[in-house]
């Protein structure tokens, strides 16, 4: 089994043991921008946020749950530098998103501003390959005038790191009303399959620049929800 594989269920697990030993929860209405992308809005019922516990005030460990629907995301190379087609290459398809955080909380009376950091996983539900922007990034980079693709991948289950923050107001005590934002920075490795034609030229091999590219996994997600402390 490898890393990404250990990563999703090893965080699918530690969200289930928190569901029965949590402190706080919370539920957000959360959007992802990722890089090179489409706005991606989050499906009912919404984001699961801060199931976890804290040892003491100041440092807790939460894991966050997300479905999103994502209309479409971009590639990067093997060095994980953005490859720029363009255009969204990946999409539409909605996205499994879990977490895995540290926080360090500073409270101020009825405030609180948490930075967060850690792991995060998702699955990506039959995904679609945008073909018109391959085929005219390949058209550009191989000189041709026009370019029909037939590809396939398998990058739907992968991992990455996740940090940002939290502000906090609590009312009553024990509910709070929070914002902030979190950056992703993460992917899977495509491995595309097939051929594509090129002019005249018909049943051509996958060009090398696209043999080892990842998804790009990365962007900036925005939160605004309520917690409660239990």
């Amino acid at each position: 089994m490898n890393k990404k594989y250990k990563t999703i269920i090893i965080i699918s697990l530690l969200l289930s043991i928190g569901l029965f030993s949590a402190h706080g929860i919370g539920i957000s209405l959360s959007y992802f921008i990722p890089r090179n992308g489409y706005f991606s809005n989050p499906v009912s019922p919404l984001s699961f946020r801060d199931i976890g516990v804290n040892f003491g005030r100041y440092i807790g460990v939460a894991g966050n749950l997300s479905f999103y629907n994502i209309g479409g995301m971009g590639i990067k190379d093997a060095n994980n530098n953005v490859i720029e087609t363009g255009g969204p290459v990946v999409g539409p398809t909605n996205s499994i998103l879990g977490s895995l955080l540290l926080k360090l909380i500073l409270p101020i009376g009825n405030f609180e501003l948490t930075a967060r950091g850690g792991i995060f996983g998702f699955y990506n539900i039959d995904p679609r390959l945008m073909a018109g922007t391959l085929d005219r990034y390949i058209a550009g980079r191989e000189g041709r005038n026009s370019v029909t693709s037939d590809f396939g991948y398998d990058g739907t289950l992968g991992w990455g790191w996740v940090f940002g923050g939290t502000f906090t107001y609590y009312i009553q005590g024990k509910i709070g009303i929070s914002a902030g934002a979190l950056y992703y920075l993460g992917g899977a490795d495509m491995n595309f399959s097939g051929t594509y034609n090129a002019d005249a030229d018909a049943g051509l091999a996958i060009p090398a620049y696209l043999r080892n590219v990842k998804l790009d996994y990365s962007g900036l997600e925005l939160i605004v929800g309520v917690s409660y402390k239990l």
